[in-house]
């Protein structure tokens, strides 16, 4: 069975649904929310960074290549590259490099 989850973006006013284990990048793209990127989801731009408000134990581990671009830039501990992060459970984000059209 799969399980929905709820993915709140400060600013929004409504939820979007996700399922768990799927990548914050792809299911912010597949709803159409305008994040930045540029480098194809390889992990090494960081223009995707959220920031994780809530739910940070809900996310998987930081990948090799995050972790390295999260020590390099000093990042916080609940910054994180939308790219690399998986979502198993209900979590609230500030998208950092937010599109607006």
């Amino acid at each position: 069975m799969v399980s929905s989850k709820r993915l709140q973006i400060k600013g929004f006013f409504s939820a979007l649904e996700i399922t768990a284990g799927d990548n914050l990048l792809d299911t912010l793209n597949a709803n159409n929310v305008g994040i930045y990127q540029s480098c194809g989801a390889n992990g090494s731009c960081t223009t995707c960074r959220v920031f994780i408000l809530k739910g940070l134990e809900n996310c998987s581990p930081r990948t090799e290549i995050e972790a390295e671009r999260a020590d390099e830039r000093g990042f916080e501990d609940n910054e994180r590259l939308a790219c690399q992060t998986q979502v198993f459970g209900d979590i609230e984000i500030e998208i950092v490099n937010l599109e607006i059209e």
